[in-house]
């Protein structure tokens, strides 16, 4: 009996040849073929993608590159268009960068101040509203949006305006900054103080003034400013106060005696003005008029009938001075007060004259004496002559300066 013949299989797959030695057909087809291959053209294919995704990558940076390059000497030329107040070049620049980087918060801020500054009021708002939209507390959007209100508020002269230019203002100082935070809330407080100032909100200057000189208690130089702000608001007494602590904190600091002595003539303190403007041009202030103005003071002092520590007959001495001095300038620059021919004088000269002629000719200390209400009547003619004369024929000399100050600071006594 024959042993049965094992038929021959393939090594790698197990399948029967077809004949001892023949190729597997399954091994060798076409599919198997492309299996065995598919792995090694995968690889191939991925790492022929590498270099191309790394060449696409630097196309497309080297393209934003040149957009924002592009978009950034645009952005220049705005700003130097918008800072040589040519706003319609400006804006086009802007527009032109915008093309360029369209979602720059930067760009459309710098448009929104071109468009304001060409009175494109509306459009700038609504660049402005929706970069605030995004970012509530962003300083300088605030800032610029602020400007456009407070334009508003000093042509409608409206209280409702005033409200929101102020609002704005306060969303400036305490937002954020990108830089120069400091700086640039004290510029933009002083910036709301002139803002009041303007529109004849001495009190809100004021408040202003007092916050700026609290939030900054050692820095000379902001005191100083305050104080600058505080006598414009009306306030001369704490204006003088800030100037002196400027004083006490910076020994040597000029414009805190200049201040000071302002504000002193506006307080009606003499004497200190005097001192400190003599201060002042110790520590080299250049001020044209600091040497007529402590003259001025020093004669003030010496002929005010207000200071508090005055006996009676200093009071009275200092009283004729100011009268002698008045009737001698008003016979010079008012002579239709003294004429009794037929010159018809205004009626301010008509009363000046009638209450001039309701003293004594020869006015003296004795009569002052004598009739107390001389001594007032003979003062206030003498201050509201002097007004007049100014008016008339000009400031005058020291002595009339001198007087001028003594009205203007006891209008109420």
């Amino acid at each position: 009996m024959t042993a049965e013949t094992v038929p021959a299989t393939c090594p790698e797959c197990g399948i029967a040849l077809p004949a001892p030695g023949a190729p597997c057909p399954h091994c060798t087809s076409a599919f198997k073929t492309w299996g065995r291959s598919r792995t090694v053209f995968l690889s191939l294919c991925g790492l022929l993608l590498i270099p191309l995704f790394t060449i696409t990558g630097v196309v497309v940076r080297l393209f934003h590159e040149k957009q924002a390059r592009i978009a950034e000497e645009w952005r220049v030329a705005g700003e130097v268009n918008l800072a040589a107040v040519r706003s319609a070049a400006a804006i086009e620049d802007f527009r032109n960068a915008l093309l360029y980087s369209p979602e720059s918060a930067l760009l459309q801020l710098e448009l929104a101040k071109a468009l304001a500054e060409q009175g494109q009021t509306t459009e700038a708002q609504d660049y402005l509203l929706n970069l605030r939209t995004k970012d509530p507390e962003d300083a300088p959007v605030n800032l610029e949006l602020a400007r456009i209100a407070a334009r508003m508020a000093a042509q409608q002269k409206d209280n409702e305006a005033v409200q929101v230019a102020t609002t704005y203002y306060h969303d400036a100082m305490y937002g954020h900054w990108p830089d120069a935070a400091h700086d640039k809330r004290l510029a933009t407080r002083s910036e709301l103080i002139e803002f009041f100032l303007k529109m004849g909100r001495k009190d809100s200057a004021r408040a202003e003034a007092l916050s700026m000189a609290v939030e900054n208690p050692a820095d000379p130089d902001v005191r100083v400013l305050a104080g600058k702000y505080l006598l414009q608001a009306g306030d001369a007494q704490t204006a003088l106060a800030e100037f002196r602590r400027a004083a006490q904190l910076e020994p040597g600091n000029a414009p805190a005696y200049l201040g000071a002595g302002n504000a002193a003539l506006a307080a009606g303190d003499f004497a200190d003005a005097e001192r400190y403007l003599a201060r002042a041009i110790q520590t080299g202030v250049k001020d044209p008029d600091i040497a007529a103005r402590r003259q001025t003071a020093a004669l003030a002092a010496e002929m005010d009938p207000f200071v508090s520590n005055l006996s009676d007959t200093d009071r009275r001495r200092r009283v004729l001075r100011i009268f002698h001095a008045a009737e001698q300038r008003a016979k010079a620059c008012l002579p239709a007060m003294f004429s009794a021919g037929p010159t018809p004088a205004p009626d301010t000269l008509k009363t000046l004259a009638a209450q001039r002629a309701a003293l004594p000719k020869d006015l003296t200390l004795p009569d002052l004496v004598l009739h107390p209400d001389f001594e007032s009547k003979a003062l206030n003619w003498a201050l509201q002559t002097e007004k007049a004369a100014a008016q008339q024929c000009g400031a005058g000399g020291t002595t009339e300066g001198a007087i001028a100050l003594i009205a203007a600071t006891h209008r109420e006594s």
